[in-house]
């Protein structure tokens, strides 16, 4: 019997399958399905291999998801550098956070929901908000919140946006409803100028960092 015929089905042949190639796959996964699709056995079956042979290079989902985060983040636009003023440091950080988590949206729901995920990705990205925040003179605690706040809003838009993309928009709704019983909310949106959006949300927050 050959070395071939000996192999059974679905194995990949030597060095054909990859760390890289798999983490890929789980992205591609993710990004179609959303993170509850994502399982050694749909995987296997995308990458047409048995498997058990993902556990050689990932032990487990919970490995699988790090290693997402890992390659995901590593994706983030580079940021302002230390010299500018720090409300145009946090700016760029948002910005390019906001574009990352608006391209993998399902694994933002993930770093979301799990701690381990969420501190992972943090670790990661964070070095440049933070020393941007210190920057504007905040003492340590103030720091950390800020950048969580920050964080925190990004997160909401971004997943804002992918619901919004199946959903009526509010004004839609605001219309339909008599707007006796939403007065303030109905006089507000009326008069309101338009855009904003992500940007006037970053304003708000800058503002309120630097008083």
């Amino acid at each position: 019997m050959t070395t071939a015929s000996a192999r059974r089905p679905g194995r990949p042949r030597p060095g054909t399958l990859t760390r890289e190639a798999i983490l890929a796959a789980a992205l591609a996964l993710v990004d179609e399905q959303g993170i509850e699709a994502l399982s050694m056995r749909k995987l296997a079956a995308r990458l047409q291999v048995d498997p058990m042979s993902i556990y050689h290079h990932v032990p487990n989902k919970a490995a699988l998801v790090s290693g997402l985060v890992q390659a995901v983040f590593a994706e983030m636009a580079p940021l302002p550098d230390g010299s500018g003023p720090w409300q145009e440091r946090v700016r760029g950080w948002a910005r390019a956070y906001r574009d990352l988590a608006l391209a993998h949206p399902h694994l933002v729901l993930q770093i979301v929901t799990d701690a381990a995920a969420a501190s992972e990705a943090a670790i990661q990205i964070s070095e440049p908000l933070y020393a941007a925040l210190a920057a504007a003179g905040l003492p340590p605690h103030p720091v950390i919140h800020a950048a969580g706040t920050l964080v925190d809003f990004v997160h909401g838009y971004a997943l804002g946006a992918s619901a919004a993309a199946a959903a009526a928009p509010m004004s839609d709704h605001l219309a339909a409803m008599d707007p006796a019983l939403v007065p303030t909310m109905h006089r507000v949106h009326a008069e309101a100028e338009p855009g904003g959006g992500f940007e006037a949300g970053l304003d708000i927050i800058i503002r309120g960092i630097t008083r």
